[in-house]
């Protein structure tokens, strides 16, 4: 069994990392007026998520988190703003969506530069796969 002599185990940093993610994301997207959550409901729209009970089920622990049954508010929003269109259940971003996925993308992996700095992307990955393994796990727990 492993074990830690620390408080500072992994649930802490994977919550201060979501923090850090946070706040860090919706500071590098403020010129474009998203926050994290909207940038990835965008992004996932960008591509094919394509309906706002698909982009529920791809972000549903980011629901829970954030107290809210749906982000259909967000994809209300991008409707405003005219980065969307809506036909029955389906959604698609516009040109103008797609435009602003554009500016959006770029802020966000020049971000990923500064939060990844010094991190292969073989570590990247194997961290990733730690990760799942670990959920997976508890999922069937």
């Amino acid at each position: 069994m492993l074990q830690q002599n620390t408080t500072k185990r992994i649930g802490y940093w994977l919550l201060h990392l979501h923090q850090l993610f946070d706040e860090s994301t919706g500071q590098t997207l403020a010129g474009e007026n998203l926050n994290r959550r909207q940038w990835q409901v965008l992004h996932a729209i960008s591509i094919g998520v394509d309906s706002v009970a698909a982009v529920d089920v791809a972000f549903a622990p980011f629901l829970a988190i954030d107290g809210a049954d749906s982000y259909r508010s967000i994809v209300d929003d991008f409707d405003r703003r005219g980065w969307i269109a809506e036909a029955g259940d389906s959604v698609r971003l516009t040109d103008a969506g797609a435009a602003a996925h554009e500016r959006a993308e770029a802020l966000v992996n020049a971000h990923a530069v500064v939060s990844l700095a010094g991190i292969s992307e073989a570590e990247f990955l194997a961290a990733n796969d730690v990760l799942a393994r670990i959920a997976e796990n508890l999922e069937k727990a």
